[in-house]
């Protein structure tokens, strides 16, 4: 959907692989623009106001004023009509223009110029046997409610709404997690626990808002369905995992010779991850990021460290200017990176900066860093094994080995954390891996796989029921 200045207009976008396109004379439409194209037919500019961009065709380039853009996909031409990716508008046409622009994936609209839109606020409250969940508006919105199985989804149609919560785990068994997932619909989803027993759902009007109230039922075992992608015990302790899809907003990562984006995957495989861990080992899995925004390396981990969590894995994809680079590698925390490669990788995905790392000849910081850091290094170290071993099966790809590298990402993780590099999406062949469905469940599967193991190994090591079994 384009909402200009209020206006609504329902855009159907051309997709050329993982790329969206928006007809470029349409999100222009009411505006004293003139256009010209020049006589080859490979330029298109565009002035307004004393202002100008220009968009060239079959090229992820642009520019505005006379400086130069990098676009995430090349612009399109089609039956004449000039179509550009969905990131040019709030980088070129809005300042073109003269008007603020944003793109809200989880909505799915483009807004471009002021729209009042309803703020959202979700708050939840735990008691021993129910949990109460209200959704308040700044004006009156519909909600519509849906149980299904395991969850509750929330409703609220609106062409947009300004929704600043995210996601919330809650304790008690009775709901397990409450996150904003927005779409067409604007949808809250409820995960409901193994002690939902019944939900009442009533609107109130000063201030609009919906309650939802949820029962629960006497605590009992949960039961364990079948185990497939990753094989674990009845009685594994539950662990809460926490995937970071790297990248995301106008921070595309890497991207591959026919415009794959490193953050799309990475959230896709983030996704599938979550979607295993949850269905076949029975854990928690929560995600830094469940949509394209923009999230700052420091907050991930604080994402983590607020859930609390005992695992955080971040996905990536490897890029190199070599072309026939392949394979997989894994990374875990230290302050100076195990060789030049692993330097590379750091500063590519983000290393830590100065202040975070202690200088080679300060003593004392590396005292400090290396207590802050040792407690989780050796089990970050078993789990990054156990991942690269996972993968090389799955795939048949070539494991490259577990490295370490001062990643920003991983610094204040207060858990074992690992950084994986999935594949090369600089390289033709595998990128062109990384965009299949099959091959990012074959990833997915086996990270889920590597997680089963670290947890049957964590539950041995404390001394756990499964201590001593076979492995």
């Amino acid at each position: 959907m384009l909402l200009v200045e209020g206006r609504r207009s329902e855009v159907l976008p051309l997709t050329r692989g993982t790329a969206e396109l928006l007809p470029l004379d349409l999100v222009l439409s009411g505006f004293a623009v003139t256009t010209r194209q020049d006589a080859s037919g490979s330029a298109l500019t565009v002035s307004y106001k004393g202002r100008e961009a220009v968009f060239y065709a079959r090229k992820s380039l642009a520019s505005l004023a006379g400086d130069l853009r990098l676009l995430s996909s090349p612009v399109v031409i089609e039956d004449g009509k000039w179509y550009v990716p969905v990131d040019a508008v709030p980088r070129l046409v809005g300042p073109l223009l003269g008007l603020s622009s944003d793109w809200r994936a989880g909505a799915r609209v483009l807004v471009l110029g002021t729209v009042n839109a309803p703020r959202v606020g979700v708050t939840s409250f735990v008691s021993g046997d129910s949990v109460r969940i209200v959704i308040e508006a700044s004006e009156k919105i519909p909600f519509k409610v849906v149980q299904e199985a395991g969850r509750v989804v929330v409703a609220m149609p609106r062409d947009l709404l300004d929704v600043s919560f995210q996601q919330e785990r809650l304790t008690g068994g009775i709901v397990d997690l409450v996150q904003y997932v927005g779409g067409k619909d604007n949808n809250l989803v409820i995960t409901l626990g193994r002690r939902f027993l019944n939900l009442r759902a009533s609107e109130q009007e000063k201030p609009p808002r919906l309650v939802l109230e949820l029962q629960a039922t006497p605590l009992v075992s949960r039961p364990q369905g079948p185990v497939t992608a990753a094989p674990t015990t009845p009685d594994a302790p539950p662990l809460v995992v926490v995937v970071d899809p790297g990248h995301g907003g106008v921070d595309l990562g890497a991207v591959g010779p026919t415009g794959l984006q490193e953050k799309d995957v990475a959230l896709s495989v983030s996704r599938k991850l979550r979607a295993m861990v949850q269905n076949n080992l029975g854990f928690q899995v929560f995600l830094t990021r469940d949509r394209d925004q923009d999230i700052s390396l420091d907050e991930r981990a604080a994402i983590a460290n607020n859930y609390k969590a005992d695992l955080f894995v971040s996905i990536h994809a490897n890029a190199y200017r070599a072309k026939n680079a392949v394979g997989s590698e894994v990374y875990f925390l230290s302050y100076q990176a195990s060789d030049d490669e692993s330097r590379r990788v750091a500063l590519t995905e983000g290393a830590a900066a100065p202040r975070d790392a202690p200088a080679s000849g300060s003593d004392l910081s590396l005292i400090l860093w290396d207590m802050a850091q040792a407690e989780h290094l050796e089990e970050s170290s078993a789990l990054a094994a156990r991942i690269e071993e996972e993968l090389a099966t799955a795939t048949g790809n070539e494991a490259r080995g577990v490295k370490q590298a001062p990643f920003r990402v991983l610094v204040g993780a207060a858990m074992p954390a690992v950084l994986v590099e999935m594949a090369f999406i600089s390289n033709p062949e595998e990128e062109k891996q990384l965009a299949s469905d099959v091959y990012q469940n074959k990833v997915a599967g086996a990270l889920a796989r590597a997680v089963a193991r670290f947890a049957k190994d964590r539950e041995r090591r404390r001394g756990g029921p499964s201590a001593g079994r076979p492995q």
